[in-house]
C-alpha cells in the first residue's frame, strides 16, 4: 500500500487564503450587485473559491499532496488571467471598490502564483490542456448570447462586427497566457509519487 504524502501545511495555508481572497471578493461583489450570478467574474471567483477549497482539502482527503492532472488549475490561471486582463479595457472598470480589487488583480495574481510556483503536478500538463480550457468561457458565452445578459457594454451582440472582432481578441489572449502556461509547467519538475512501504 502506498505511503501517505506528509501533507504540505504551508500549501494548504496558501491555498485557503486564494479561496478567502476569491469568496470576500464574490461576497462583497454580491452585495453590490442584484445580479452579480451574470457577470464572468464573480462567476470565475466563485469557482476558484469551491476549487482552492478543494484543493486545500485534497491531501487530508487522498493522502496525495496534488491531484495528478494539472489541467483544473491551469483552466482556472487562464480564465482569472483573462478576467484581469480584459475588465480594465473592455469594461471601463476601476479597481476603487475592493471587491473589484479582489476580483481583478489580487486574486488572479495569487492563482497565476499557484501554477507557476506553488504546485507540484504543473509537469504532467499536456499540449490540448489550453485548448480545452477555452470551453468553460465558451459555454458562458452561449449563455450570454442565448440569455441576453448584456453584462459587459463592449460585448454586445447586436454590433457583429465588434463583437466578433473583441472574441477574436480574447481568444486570442486566452490562448497565448494557456500556452504561456503550459511552457511554465513544462518547465517545473514532476511530482514524485509516493513510495511504497516495504513488506
Amino acid at each position: 500500500m502506498p505511503a501517505a504524502a506528509p501533507v504540505p501545511v504551508a500549501v494548504t495555508a496558501w491555498r485557503l487564503l486564494v479561496a478567502a481572497s476569491a469568496g470576500t471578493g464574490v461576497a462583497l461583489a454580491a452585495r453590490e450587485y442584484d445580479v452579480w450570478w451574470t457577470a464572468l467574474s464573480q462567476l470565475a471567483n466563485l469557482a476558484v473559491a469551491a476549487a482552492f477549497l478543494g484543493l486545500a482539502a485534497h491531501p487530508l482527503l487522498t493522502g496525495r499532496p496534488e491531484p495528478r492532472s494539472p489541467w483544473l488549475r491551469g483552466l482556472l490561471a487562464t480564465v482569472m488571467a483573462l478576467v484581469a486582463l480584459a475588465y480594465l479595457p473592455m469594461q471601463n472598470g476601476n479597481l476603487t471598490e475592493t471587491w473589484s480589487l479582489l476580483e481583478h488583480v489580487v486574486t488572479p495574481a495569487l492563482v497565476l502564483t499557484d501554477f507557476a510556483l506553488v504546485g507540484a503536478n504543473q509537469a504532467r500538463v499536456r499540449w490540448w490542456h489550453p485548448i480545452s480550457w477555452l470551453l468553460p468561457p465558451l459555454l458562458y458565452l452561449a449563455w450570454y448570447v442565448g440569455g441576453g445578459l448584456q453584462v459587459y457594454v463592449a460585448l454586445d451582440p447586436a454590433d457583429p462586427a465588434s463583437f466578433g472582432a473583441r472574441l477574436a481578441v480574447l481568444a486570442a489572449l486566452a490562448l497565448t497566457v494557456g500556452f504561456g502556461l503550459y511552457a511554465t509547467g513544462r518547465r517545473r519538475r514532476p511530482l514524485a509519487e509516493p513510495v511504497p512501504h516495504a513488506v
